[in-house]
């Protein structure tokens, strides 16, 4: 499967692209985002067979069903970090708050940062990427509390991938500034600023 940018083309980059080459050029040649060419068809026995699947078999057949180039083992290892969470068959509870009100609880990975679903699997992927094609890669990330320690966590002693997380000082939890500050990985760099959230990207922008 390949993914098409949302804007059009400029003509100069390639106007599709594998899922690994989005991970790497995220923006596309018109700012836009990338959709997939193609949706697979999941139909309704999708649906039985999955019904009562754990999370990591559902994924892992979703993702299947996109044929992105992310070789299995690396799926299968990025998918195993759910297992950080305090369900892994339901990372992600569904809780009854009264009959006709359901809440989705986002607060159960390892960081409590509702961001750990979507970054836990991202470590091991973006490593494995970077590995594959003999290149080191630094991440610069600014953070008002959730996305550092989310990030940190996924990325914290991972091959051939840097981390440097700018965060305002003051401008966290306490409980947030300590998940960071207390990350010991050689990979990870934390950076508390005066200011504010802004500062902090604008500072990250200015240097890209």
């Amino acid at each position: 499967m390949n993914l098409t940018e949302t804007r059009g083309n400029d003509g100069q980059s390639p106007a599709s692209v594998t899922f690994s080459q989005a991970i790497l050029q995220p923006m596309s040649s018109f700012g836009g985002l990338y959709a997939p060419d193609s949706l697979p068809n999941l139909g309704e026995h999708f649906l039985r067979v999955h019904l009562d699947a754990d999370y990591k078999t559902l994924a892992r057949d979703v993702l299947a069903a996109f044929e992105i180039d992310i070789e299995q083992p690396v799926i299968e290892q990025a998918l195993n970090l759910y297992d950080g969470f305090d369900d892994p068959k339901r990372p992600v509870p569904v809780v009854k708050v009264k009959d006709d009100l359901y809440v989705s609880e986002l607060y159960h990975g390892p960081t409590r940062a509702f961001k750990d679903m979507a970054l836990q699997p991202f470590g091991i992927v973006l490593s494995s990427i970077a590995q594959a094609r003999n290149e080191q890669y630094l991440i610069l990330a600014a953070t008002s509390g959730d996305t550092g320690p989310a990030a940190l966590e996924t990325f914290k002693n991972r091959d051939n991938v840097r981390v440097v997380c700018l965060y305002p000082d003051g401008g966290t939890s306490d409980v947030q500034r300590l998940q960071m500050v207390t990350e010991d990985a050689p990979n990870l760099k934390v950076i508390g600023i005066h200011g504010d959230f802004d500062d902090a990207q604008n500072a990250l922008k200015g240097l890209l």
